[in-house]
């Protein structure tokens, strides 16, 4: 779902890991592909450190974790940055928080990043598209574009698409 997104960033000449069940089939030229199963907290470290003993450090973290119950999410924050160079970790959100029954659940996902001082936390909150004829969720080009304009532009906090009126979701 966010392969337009590694595309473009490969396309500036970011040197890019990608970590995903798929990695490996995905087969994105120019990117390092790691086969990551976020549930497994001993393979998703293994694969997060292999990454950076090939790429480097983290800078820019983009993560989509479908479950923030899980280690994996907060192993990969403290991995961001370091000391002197802090990074930016690009949370990736279902429209579920932006469900207002549930105001808390942008400020439970912000916490992956809590008393972390070299990991700079960004979110994005994918939405949905309304129009005259009904609601749809986003393409997976609209999500990508909702994630770059995260990176271009630093907001701590940025929806793709739209998530009011909450009542027009698909």
């Amino acid at each position: 779902m966010l392969r337009a997104m590694v595309e473009a960033r490969i396309a500036q000449g970011d040197r890019l890991s990608v970590l995903s069940r798929r990695a490996a089939a995905a087969g994105i030229a120019g990117a390092s592909a790691h086969a990551a199963d976020y549930y497994d907290e001993a393979a998703f470290g293994r694969a997060l450190d292999e990454a950076m003993r090939r790429s480097g450090p983290i800078d820019i973290a983009v993560a989509w974790f479908h479950t923030l119950k899980i280690a994996a999410a907060r192993r990969l924050a403290e991995a961001v940055g370091a000391p002197g160079r802090p990074g930016r970790l690009i949370q990736v959100l279902g429209s579920a928080t932006a469900d207002p029954a549930h105001p808390h659940r942008l400020a439970a996902a912000a916490a992956v990043a809590e008393g972390l001082p070299n990991c700079r936390l960004q979110q994005v909150v994918l939405g949905f598209v309304a129009g005259p004829g009904g609601s749809r969720w986003l393409t997976n080009a609209e999500i990508s574009d909702g994630v770059l304009r995260s990176l271009a532009s630093g907001d701590p906090l940025i929806v793709a698409g739209q998530v009011e009126p909450w009542s027009a979701r698909p």
